[in-house]
């Protein structure tokens, strides 16, 4: 079944929501002098992967073009 735009418009919301909140809290985790670096890589990790999925889903509102 194929997402409706407005479907992946609120998907794509969400993603970057995520994304910022992730950012935030990778900065608190990175300026903490205690700063565990596996959490960080595994933040960092998650961030990527969200990048990729918001990727994903901002190519899926541009229309195909025939060649």
């Amino acid at each position: 079944m194929a997402l409706k735009e407005h479907q992946i418009r609120e998907r794509l919301g969400q993603l970057k929501e995520k994304h910022k909140a992730l950012e935030s809290r990778l900065a608190g985790l990175e300026s903490a002098p205690e700063a565990n670096e596996l959490s960080i890589k595994r933040l960092k990790k998650e961030k990527l992967s969200l990048k990729d999925d918001i990727k994903h889903y901002e190519d899926l509102l541009i229309p195909d073009m025939d060649a």
